[in-house]
């Protein structure tokens, strides 16, 4: 009875998509002239929105041109977004309540009818690993996000899943005999490509038609292939490593008629509606013939050694043949030196082609051939190419998959592409250099753009070059490839706290392509360390800006561990740590660690499948510069991270006034305590309140403190340098080292304490020399006491002065000595710290104060690099 049932419901199904292309084919032909209507996803699951597309004449003016849309003669409510030459209409989803829902259109321009049709709107139950095709852009969805397959034939599956998914490859498409005998090999690659997170183009053309190339193929009947076709189908249709079918190779080539591919695939859809199918072509003047018979064009161009301009040439050809139908993909070669091609591609024109294909608007990119061993390519730069590509195109995903209208680039050099893609306000834009020489070169685009900052980032390159006026001036290699960046300056992601002690904490910056800069990996656990465990950047998902970093654990404990950047923390002082997660949708949804080593702090939290904050606060048990946050997925499944926020809780913020105060500000993550505030000393419940900014006269510790019906919470405190030589010139008397420059000359005067971690940035450094400097008060300024601040880190050959000595003058010139503190300890290793020496001067108007602190010189035994020049670092001079 199930069996029965089922099969009803396949039947229905076929029906409904049989429907849906001749729907579309009634539209074309009702519409004027360059004229589209269609749904914009072959269909639609429970749940998900339904959209409309209206793409108008090239010559129309788009704002004269409307839709109305009708169910059952009643007119549909949409909500209407507009581009250049597109209209999408979002459909209020109770008004689709059927499985198959015909919409009829009116195409108005003002007032007036000027074509008429039917849309047929498919909905389906929601289902795991269901693949759709958006028919806007022809890109790929899976599991509700972007999907750019970029992958590689291949023979025997051997390890190829594990080995080539950490070389950024998410697809593989075996070429394979389908007989029973042989089910499980087939069973258990797909089962580690579901583990790894690689899709597979499951290949049955073995079962469709004759062998090629004149082969008989299998040595079974019609009946028993078909029969072994439905099994294979029905035994992987819920495979959540499935991407699609592939069901045949070159049929206009090898002479195959339409009819067998339009059966099988006829067959295979009523078996399984959720995924696609795939035939590779080589004859474009053949793709109106083989229109009905698959929802994924591939093309195989394979032009070396002679010139690669073939690949455009038959892309073009298809993608134009099948725009807003099917998902277009290119083949890029991948062999040579055998049969009449003389030689593999370069790495440089694998490069090539395969950008060729993201220019022309390929939606996937599979390799011919991939066999380990360098056996093909036999190059082995040449598969570097096509893995470097791999991770570059996944993170243009997002781009590539956009629907968003990108403004045109020109260029007076025939022999450069181009194509301009936009997400979220960003411009990308890809140049590649058909000619086989380099040259310098500049593209334009007349469509100015107030909202995009005025550099270009080299996304691949770790570079910039100016985007002024819509132009790019730059230099390309032979047969080169060059991707732009424009961010929008208006939406430039919030990121992080600005107290955020984490290095890209958003995951945005990214030098290497698929590396937020910024942490280490490690494993989990080495005896379970699983080889297909990855980590990337991913723009597909993200809470906020472009990118969330994305962790796939193939098994329990075997994912990777990410090390981010050492952190500086104080003893007593409190931190919250917070990040946005989610997880894939599986049966057991898999929880995460955060911990921060050196801190004693390790806590584990459960994911859901939306984005949720999760974040712990605790007490510094010590001072720590190496305190380092770690983050790992527990169990085997997938999920992302942003928004990374490691912060002191309370914050304590200050700014100096021109009477030379400070305005101190107290802001706190914990909910629903009360703040209480003291100057040098640590309140306690009794302390006062704090409601709004503090005014400090003098310099001090500002403790702040959190309370919760009397209990304290997290606290923390900063020490405030108020004193009279803010803002004040100082003059060097020995130049600091060209390294260690904090913000120049005036950084002994600007109000800014260095931390204990030497390279914040914060502090001026010698080598070799002592620190002798010259503080101009500016006018006679009664003084009493004067302070140096100094960083004592042993173990960075960072060692506190013998000797800080203090003079005056009144013109600069002839100083007179007013005291003197030696320093009659060690400099202590282990931990950095901060150490001032203040020496006390007898009441008295001064004009200049010249404070020198003499280096020990040379690193004495007993430390590290001992018998080496010894550094000193200092970030401040107060006087009081």
């Amino acid at each position: 009875m199930c069996q029965s049932v089922c099969m009803k419901h396949i039947t229905i199904s076929l029906l409904f998509f049989i429907l849906s292309v001749l729907s579309f084919s009634a539209n074309a032909s009702n519409s004027p002239d360059s004229t589209r209507v269609f749904s914009r996803y072959n269909y639609y699951m429970q749940g998900q929105q339904a959209s409309i597309v209206y793409v108008a004449p090239d010559s129309a003016d788009i704002h004269s041109y409307s839709l109305e849309l009708f169910k059952n003669k009643k007119i549909l409510k949409a909500s209407v977004t507009r581009y250049n030459h597109k209209i999408i209409y979002d459909l209020a989803t109770d008004a689709l309540t059927d499985t198959l829902n015909p919409i009829s259109y009116h195409v108005m321009n003002g007032q007036k009818t000027v074509a008429s049709g039917k849309v047929d709107i498919i909905r389906r139950p929601a289902k795991e690993n269901a693949v759709q095709i958006d028919l806007l852009t022809g890109s790929l969805i899976v599991d509700n996000r972007p999907f750019f397959p970029f992958g590689f034939y291949c023979g025997p599956v051997g390890n190829l899943p594990e080995t080539e998914v950490a070389h950024g490859f998410n697809m593989i498409g075996p070429y394979q005999d389908n007989l029973p005998k042989n089910y499980q090999t087939r069973k258990a690659y797909m089962d580690r490509c579901a583990q790894v997170g690689i899709r597979v183009q499951y290949g049955v053309n073995s079962l469709i038609g004759s062998g090629h190339n004149g082969s008989k193929g299998l040595d079974l009947t019609d009946a028993e292939k078909l029969d072994i076709l439905k099994k294979e189908v029905i035994a992987f249709r819920d495979h959540p490593a499935l991407l699609s079918w592939y069901i045949n190779d070159e049929p206009d080539g090898q002479g195959r008629p339409p009819a067998i591919l339009e059966q099988a695939y006829q067959l295979i859809h009523r078996l399984d509606p959720y995924h696609p199918i795939s035939i590779v072509f080589m004859m474009p003047q053949k793709a109106n013939d083989f229109r009905n018979t698959m929802d994924i064009a591939m093309t195989d161009p394979y032009p070396i050694p002679g010139p690669p301009d073939k690949v455009m040439d038959d892309l073009n050809k298809y993608v134009n043949a099948y725009r807003y139908q099917k998902s277009v993909w290119l083949v890029p070669q991948a062999f040579g030196a055998q049969e009449m091609w003389t030689r593999e591609p370069t790495a440089q024109e694998i490069r090539l082609m395969t950008y060729m294909g993201l220019v022309s608007g390929a939606k996937g990119i599979q390799y011919y051939v991939h066999a380990p061993g360098n056996l093909n390519p036999q190059s082995v730069s040449a598969w570097s190419a096509c893995s470097d590509i791999a991770v570059e195109a996944a993170q243009m995903t997002s781009f590539l998959s956009s629907a968003d209208d990108a403004p045109g680039f020109k260029s007076s050099d025939n022999k450069l592409l181009i194509r301009s893609f936009k997400y979220k306000g960003n411009l990308l834009v890809i140049v590649a250099n058909k000619e086989n020489k380099p040259k310098a070169f500049q593209i334009n685009t007349t469509e100015k753009d107030t909202t995009l900052k005025t550099t270009a980032e080299l996304w691949f390159e770790n570079r910039e070059v100016p985007f002024s006026n819509g132009s790019i001036d730059d230099i390309i290699d032979a047969y080169g490839t060059r991707v732009y960046l424009i961010r929008n300056s208006k939406n430039t992601p919030r990121s992080a706290t600005d107290h955020n002690l984490m290095l890209n904490p958003g995951f945005e910056k990214i030098v290497s392509p698929g590396l937020p800069i910024g942490s280490n990996v490690n494993t989990r656990s080495n005896d379970r360390a699983d080889k297909g465990a990855t980590f990337f950047a991913d723009g597909t998902q993200s809470k906020e800006g472009m990118f969330s970093l994305r962790l796939i654990t193939p098994v329990d404990s075997g994912g990777k561990k990410i090390r981010f950047l050492p952190m500086v923390m104080n003893k007593g002082n409190s931190y919250t740590v917070s990040i946005w997660a989610k997880a894939r949708s599986q049966e057991n949804l898999p929880s995460f660690n955060l911990s921060v080593d050196g801190m004693q702090q390790s806590h584990t939290f459960k994911l859901t499948a939306d984005w949720k904050q999760y974040s712990f606060t605790y007490q510094a048990p010590g001072s720590s510069t190496t305190a380092i946050l770690t983050l790992d997925l527990i169990q085997k499944g997938i999920a992302w991270f942003d928004l990374v926020d490691v912060s002191p809780d309370p914050v304590i913020s200050y700014s100096i006034a021109p009477d030379h105060s400070a305005n101190v500000t107290v802001s706190a993550s914990v909910a629903n305590g009360v703040i209480r505030y003291a100057i040098d000393k640590a309140p306690d419940e009794h302390s006062p309140v704090y409601h709004s900014n503090i005014n400090i006269n003098k310099a001090g510790v500002f403790y702040a403190s959190i309370f919760k019906d009397g209990k304290l919470l997290a606290s923390s405190q900063t020490f405030i340098p108020v004193n009279k030589a803010l803002g004040k010139k100082v003059k060097f008397v020995n130049p600091y080292d060209e390294h260690y420059v904090a913000a120049g000359h005036g950084s002994l005067t600007d109000g800014i304490m260095g931390t204990t971690a030497f390279k914040d940035n914060k502090w001026i450094g010698y080598s070799g020399k002592d620190m002798d400097a010259v503080v101009d008060m500016e006018t006679p300024t009664l003084v009493k006491s004067v302070t140096g601040s100094f960083l004592a880190d042993a173990n960075s050959g960072i060692f506190l002065p013998s000797v800080v000595e203090v003079y005056s003058s009144a013109d600069g010139i002839n100083f007179t000595k007013e005291g003197e503190v030696t320093n009659t300890k060690c400099t202590v290793r282990g931990e950095p710290y901060l150490q001032k020496y203040t020496i006390n001067v007898q009441s008295k108007s001064i004009r200049y104060i010249r404070i020198v602190a003499k280096t020990i010189g040379t690193i004495p035994d007993g430390y590290l690099f001992k018998g080496t020049t010894a550094w000193l670092f200092t970030d401040e001079i107060l006087v009081e």
